[in-house]
Parts: structure tokens; sequence; C-alpha cells
């Protein structure tokens, strides 16, 4: 791709805009809707989330991939290393958070451990170093140290490496960086450069897992020289399910380190295919092949982003940068080349940029481009269908305007006679709906209970077998109960969710086909002149957009578009049972007092797991199924005909009046019509070419 993917989604959004200004145009939308249309476009946020271990060259990427410059210092330590969020400023500056003085007085207590009474536990020796290190360059702050912490500080941009330079002067309390840089492309997106986890700042970690849960993509940067080890796999397998299934990418940096190896050269198939099968191992020796299900549809991908760097620098900062100009010369002569396009090709860079690309999209085509979209068209169908009703309704009172008197008594029977038959049937539409979707959340709740006991049976087991008194609990047992529940979260509850969706779904298409079927025949049994099977075929398609299996278990919020359903409550329930299960083991006195503990807080998640008020919100689709109904065949069809039915017989001496200005109206709406028509078209090509771009 030519262009990079924040110029694309820019360009994007540029789009939408106009497609929203054509239908204001055409009068679809009000101001008011254009307005808010615009501004939910605006304020939409892309986040990009990288991570990898220290020396990975994350750096290196970002300044390439983000910058085409040398923005970004080298790494610091695994242990002072600060979270940093580049994102758009008119203006370069930083803003940095430290740390609260409760946050630094935690350090201290840690600095003054001996490593000695953390030994075999690496999660407390790497807490323990980490403190030693921040407390031991916190000296270059003096006496400003209790004037700084909990604060924020803006700075100028050129001071960045004073808060992420391993020699910095803030380094030691800075918590998080946020860059500012005045590129365009760069509105509406943060890309979070994360510093590793096992934090020794538990603020600082959760920091970052909240980042990467609202991640639109999380970008793992391998090193090709030793790609997916220990460290690699402690990244992963502890903190990817944060991320969310499908939205991780695999990066191999360097590869061209093992490629141009004397000794024992490596082909780029031959690194994938190492890493691919590193993962494997691991994910059959944690017994968590979440990441393998992550990996089916996109491979690992080698590549250098230094080469990537280099192509994109001027040619005389490179021969004037003795550190440039040696990276320079070694990939001349290792790939046999000397352009800069020939470095763009073989860094390999662009096979990397464009998985995110296609990955941010297909995740922003659900929420940023197809809702202003969908809202779009259903603008356009409205009136489209108001129109026809128009024309219906006038047509109409053609026909009763030249109808004797004894038809008009007929059909104002007819009438009556279908209203009450109608609305019979809509209240059996709602009977039979909630009587499906009772059994459904009856069985759902059966079905989420079962998958949950049987979980907890498996984490008892391991408790009871591999919890002995010289067994550290956070390092063995843990895991492995973690992985049970990230496993019931991910994968098992999903699916039984996914299924009892399906049988939803179902049951309400089967209840309204039968409504339908029963309508029509009373439609054209009363109103036998109406082309009651297109008006059917309509409001089948409005019913269609309000029960989708994806949301039935869901209420959403369309004024900030915010939802919550019964697999944000299993995120939530299941993520509080984790953190419950380690930190009862901080509160124990001893070991039977821990694993009593452990097994109690496994039974309190079995016997407090209820799922049935969020089972409940398919509830809310019955009313508006039968709103959505009740609106079409009462309200719009069957009322506004008796109405001017009414009007008619009441206003006899009129009629030719009358005749006259319907038959103007009729000429005038059908005019109307052939217009909505060309624009319906005309929104439809550039839909096409929106969803293209």
């Amino acid at each position: 791709m030519s262009e990079n993917i924040f110029e694309t989604l820019k360009n994007r959004k540029d789009n939408l805009k106009q497609f929203i200004e054509k239908a204001f145009s055409f009068g679809w939308i009000d101001d008011s809707r254009k307005i808010d249309l615009l501004n939910k476009i605006d304020t939409d946020t892309l986040t990009i989330g990288v991570i990898g271990q220290m020396k990975c060259g994350k750096s290196t990427f970002l300044n390439s991939f983000v910058f085409k410059n040398t923005i970004l210092p080298s790494a610091t330590t695994p242990m002072t290393a600060a979270l940093s969020v580049i994102t758009y400023g008119e203006e370069k500056k930083i803003v940095a958070e430290f740390y609260t003085t409760d946050e630094w007085a935690e350090q201290q207590m840690q600095a003054n451990r001996s490593l000695e009474d953390a030994q075999g536990n690496a999660a407390e020796e790497s807490k323990i170093k980490a403190a030693k290190e921040l407390v031991g360059k916190v000296h270059k702050l003096g006496s400003q140290l209790n004037q700084l912490l909990g604060k924020t500080q803006e700075d100028a941009f050129d001071n960045l490496i004073e808060y992420v330079g391993a020699d910095g002067k803030y380094i030691s309390i800075t918590k998080s960086v946020t860059i500012f840089y005045p590129k365009e492309y760069l509105k509406g997106v943060e890309i979070v450069d994360t510093p590793g986890f096992n934090d020794p700042i538990v603020s600082r970690e959760e920091r970052t897992k909240e980042f990467l849960k609202r991640a639109d993509v999380v970008l793992m940067m391998l090193y090709a020289g030793r790609p997916f080890d220990a460290t690699d796999r402690e990244i992963i397998f502890k903190n990817v399910r944060q991320c969310g299934i499908g939205k991780v990418l695999v990066g191999i940096n360097k590869y061209d380190i093992p490629y141009c190896s004397e000794t024992n050269p490596e082909d780029e198939n031959q690194i994938k295919e190492y890493v691919v099968e590193e993962i494997k191992k691991a994910c059959r020796e944690c017994e968590d092949n979440i990441l393998s299900e992550i990996l089916k549809g996109s491979a690992p991908i080698p590549l250098s982003a230094e080469m990537a760097l280099l192509s994109q620098l001027p040619m005389g900062r490179i021969r004037d940068d003795d550190a440039l100009s040696f990276a320079w010369n070694r990939h001349c002569q290792n790939f046999g080349i000397s352009t800069q396009q020939e470095f763009r090709q073989w860094s390999h860079i662009s096979d990397l940029t464009d998985a995110v690309t296609n990955m941010v999209l297909r995740e922003k085509d659900s929420i940023l481009f197809s809702k202003p979209i969908n809202a779009v068209l259903a603008a356009g169908a409205e009136k489209t269908a108001s129109s026809e009703q128009e024309i219906h309704i006038t047509k109409s009172e053609l026909e009763l305007l030249q109808m004797p008197d004894d038809e008009l008594e007929e059909r104002e029977s007819n009438l009556k006679k279908a209203h009450r038959k109608l609305d019979k049937k809509i209240s059996g539409l709602g009977d039979d709906i909630e009587s499906e979707m009772r059994n459904i959340i009856r069985k759902g709740r059966n079905t989420l209970e079962d998958d949950v006991d049987a979980t907890c049976n498996k984490m008892r087991s391991i408790v009871e077998t591999e919890f002995g008194k010289f067994t550290n609990f956070q390092s063995k047992v843990a895991p492995k109960l973690d992985a049970e529940i990230q496993k019931l979260s991910t994968r098992t509850l999903k699916r039984s969710v996914d299924s009892l969706a399906s049988a939803a779904k179902r049951s309400i298409d089967r209840c309204i086909s039968e409504f339908f079927a029963d309508s029509e025949d009373i439609l054209m049994r009363y109103l036998p002149d109406f082309d009651s099977r297109s008006f059917i075929k309509k409001i089948q398609s409005q019913i269609d957009v309000k029960v989708t299996e994806n949301d039935l278990f869901t209420i959403s919020n369309e004024e900030d578009e915010e939802s919550y359903g019964v697999m944000d409550f299993i995120g939530d329930f299941l993520n509080g049972a984790t953190f419950g299960v380690l930190g009862v083991v901080g509160r124990a006195f001893s070991h039977d007092s821990a694993k009593a503990q452990i097994l109690n807080h496994i039974n309190s998640i079995s016997s407090d797991f209820d799922p049935t008020p969020y089972l409940d919100a398919v509830m809310s689709r019955k009313d508006m199924i039968v709103d959505t109904v009740r609106s079409a065949f009462i309200g719009q069809l069957i009322e506004p005909l008796q109405t001017q039915l009414e009007e008619i017989a009441s206003k006899q001496q009129d009629k030719a009046t009358r005749l006259t200005q319907a038959q103007e109206r009729l000429a005038k709406l059908k005019e109307e019509q052939k217009l909505l028509s060309s624009q319906m078209e005309e929104i439809a090509a550039l839909k096409s070419t929106l969803l293209e771009a």
C-alpha cells in the first residue's frame, strides 16, 4: 500500500464525511443528526498496542511506522521504562504523569527488601530489582521529588529523553508519557508503546492492560535471534487474553540476523516455521490454544525495522551519522543492495503494515464505518417507505373519492375487521415470542451454570492435587487456575452464548414467519387491492435489522452507542474471579489456610454466577418487534385509511375539489419518488466506493 495506515484511515473518514454531507443535501438527515454523525467520526479513536521484550526493536519500528524519523530513543531497561502514548497534537510536546506518593512509598519499601527474601520467586525478585533501580536513580531530582509525585508535567518535545531515556532526569518517577505530534494522520489515533509486563508498579501494569483491552489491534514484536523465548511466552500467555481474541499480530524483527548468518543461515520461511512451532509447543505445554487460534488467520511476519527506517531517512542524515552509516553499509553488504527502494523492499515492512491496516479496518468497519453508513441508509429507507406510504394513501383516497356510498360502507366495515384481527395477531405474536424466549433463558441459565460448575470442578482438582505444602502457588498453581478461567471465558461460555443466540434467532424467525403468513391472509381478504406481499417484505427487513444473533443478549444505548450484555458480564465476573483467587493467598497465614480459602473462593465463583439478568436482555427484542409490527400494520396502514375514509364520508360536497387535489398531489409524489430513486442510486454508488477504498 502506498499510504500508511493512518493516512488510509484519515482518507476513509474524509470519504465518510462526504457521504454524510450528501445525505444531508438530499434532506435525508437534519442538521442535528449530521453534526452528531460527524462528531462521532472525529472523536472515534484508533488504538494500536505494541508489546514485546526490551531490545526487540519496538522503538525502531515505531520510528519507521509512525514518525519516519529517529524520534524515540532506544529502550531503557525493563525496570524503568514508562508506558508511552503517541497521538495528535497541534504542536510537538509531551505530558508526563508521575507516580503518586503511595506508589513511590511502595517502591521504597520494595527497594529495602533483600533479594534473598524472594529467592526462587522470579516475579518477586523482579519487583525488588526494579524498585532498587528506580530508587537508585531518584537522586537526580534532589529536593523536587515530593513536589512532583502525583503530578502531571507538560514539557517541550525535545526533552523527551529526560522522561524515557535510561539516564533521564525524571525516569525514576515517570509512570507514562503522552507524545503529541502534529501529523494530520494521527488525529483520532493513539499508539501505545508498552514497557512490558510483570511491571513493578501495579498501577502502571493495569494502565497497560486497560489500553490493550480497547486496542483495535495488538502487535507483538519478537527478536529473530531468539524468537518466542521464555520471556515472550510470559508476555503472551499472561497478557494476550487482555487484548481480545483475533486482534494480535506477530512481527519477527531483525530477521536479517539469522538470514545473513555465515554459520547457519535461515530463510524467511524457516524463521516463520520455527516461531510457529515454538508457539504450538508453548500452547501444548501450557494447555492453552488461545494463541494458536489467534494466528490461524495470520502467520508471523519477518521484517527489519532498521532497514525500513533507513529507507525513509534523508541520505545526507545517514551519511553524517556514524551509527546509521554503519548500519547502511552492513545491510548493503549482506543483501547486495544499494538504494533506499531496495532497502524498503527487503525490510518487508509493508507486509506487516498491510496486515495491521487490514486488521484495523476490519475492526473499524463494524464501529466507525458501518454505523454511520447504516444510519444514512436507514434514513433513506425511511424516506422511501414514507414516500411509498404517501403514494399508497393518495391512491386510496382517489379510489375512495370515486367510490359509491354503499361501497364506502363496505370498505369501512372491512377496515374495522382488519384492525381487530391484526390487533389480536400482534398480541399473539408478543405472547409467542415471550414464551419462546423464556425457554431460551431457562435453557441458557442451566447451560452456562453447568459450564461454570465444570470449570470450578477442574480448578478444585488442580488445587487438591498440585498445591502441596512446598509448592509455590503464584508460579505453579495460579497460572493453571487462570488458564481454566480464561478458557471458560473466551471459548466455552462464548460458544454457549453463540449457540443460545442462534437458537433464539431461529425461534423469533419462526414466530415472525407464522405471524406474517396469517397477516398476509387478513390483508388479502379485507384489502384485496393492496400489495400486501411487498408491504410485509419491507416490514420483515426492518425487523431483521433489530434482531441480530450477536446482539440478542445485549442492551444497547443508542445515545452514546454503549452496550452491556451477557458476554460483558462474563468477562467482568471472571476477571474478578481471577484476581480473587490470587488475592486469597496473600491474606492467608498458612498453607492449609490458603488452600481452604482458595477452595472456598472457587465454590463462591460457582454459587455467585447468575447470568439470568443479562440473558433477560433478549426480552427487549420482543418489545422492539411488536412495536415495529404494530406501528407498521396499525399506525401506518390501517388507521390512516380509516381516518381518510371518515373524512371523505363526512365531506361529500367537496369530492370534486378533493379529487383534483389528490390527482395533483399524486403526480407530485411520483416526481419526488423518481428523484428519491435517483438519490438512492447515487448513495449506493458512494457506499460501494467508500467500502472499497
